[in-house]
């Protein structure tokens, strides 16, 4: 039987956690790139490790994952238009 300290440390993910900071060192599978089928298609919310983010295929054909809140506004970026290589 786990204490509270010990299933926290070990069930805790977000940022600045042990486990999160483990977590991040390796790469982790969000989604299927099928999921992102066309260029400049509707981004798909995803949540990794406590974070809230956006994946996206731009103009190129390139996917792209990226916070979901804009760092200026704190806007959603879910609710903005995917064009000319990028989320606007």
């Amino acid at each position: 039987m786990l204490k509270r300290k010990q299933n926290q440390l070990l069930t805790r993910t977000g940022p600045g956690t042990s486990m999160g900071r483990l977590f991040r060192r390796y790469w982790l599978p969000a989604l299927l790139a099928e999921e992102l089928r066309e260029p400049d298609g509707a981004p798909v919310r995803v949540q990794l490790l406590s974070e809230r983010l956006l994946a996206f295929r731009d103009t190129q054909g390139r996917l792209g994952l990226i916070d979901e809140f804009c760092a200026h506004r704190g806007a959603s970026l879910w609710l903005g238009r995917n064009e000319d290589d990028g989320l606007r």
